[in-house]
Parts: C-alpha cells; structure tokens; sequence
C-alpha cells in the first residue's frame, strides 16, 4: 500500500507511563490520548510549549484512565488539569506524542 496523503484530524496515542507505588516498587500504568495532529507548520511553536501546555492544545480525549476504584474517569477540563499534576503520565504522554508525530512506533526498535 502506498502512502495515505489525507490522514485524519486526531489519532490515538498509546501512552505507557511507569509510577511508583507506596512500597516503593515500579508499576506500569498504560491509557490512550485522543491528540491532534502536528504538521511542519505547528512543529517549531509546538516544541517549545511546556509539557501541561503542549497537551492541553493536542488532547481532545482519553481511554484508560480509571480512579482508585477503577472505574472510567470521563474526560472533562477538570479531570484533565488533575491529570497534569501527574508528572511521570504527563512526561510519557508527551515522549509518546512526539514519537507517533514523528511515525517512530517503538523508541527500541532496531529498524
């Protein structure tokens, strides 16, 4: 198949992001962001934004993220400001929204 020219607005970015417990163990957390799309024209404006503010403009929705009781956090203004004040789910997030812009699927990946 050849290249898609036309793509769409939003794409889903699947974010895996490590926390630690209370024992002081690792545990990794995953979820999905809705983002939009960053052609070369917002590239260079974009780089610059701090994390909070990057995602901000390029989220417009989310999967997989659950509350103590595991139940779906919908996605509202209120639920995402809590989200930012999760640094290691804001820094994957933003890791993993330059990757997928940029078509790396896995930072390890030999090829």
């Amino acid at each position: 198949m050849g290249f898609v020219l036309a793509k769409t607005e939003t794409f889903q970015c699947d974010v895996k992001a490590q926390e630690r417990t209370p024992t002081g163990s690792w545990r990794e957390e995953s979820f999905s962001l809705i983002c939009k799309r960053t052609g070369e024209d917002d590239r260079e404006r974009r780089l610059e934004l701090k994390h909070g503010d990057l995602l901000r403009e390029v989220v417009v929705g989310w999967k997989g993220i659950k509350d103590e009781n595991g139940a779906e956090v919908p996605f509202n203004e209120q639920n995402f400001e809590g989200f930012l004040q999760i640094l290691s789910a804001v820094a994957a997030a933003v890791d993993r929204y330059w990757l997928d812009c940029m078509g790396v699927k896995d930072i390890r990946s030999k090829n």
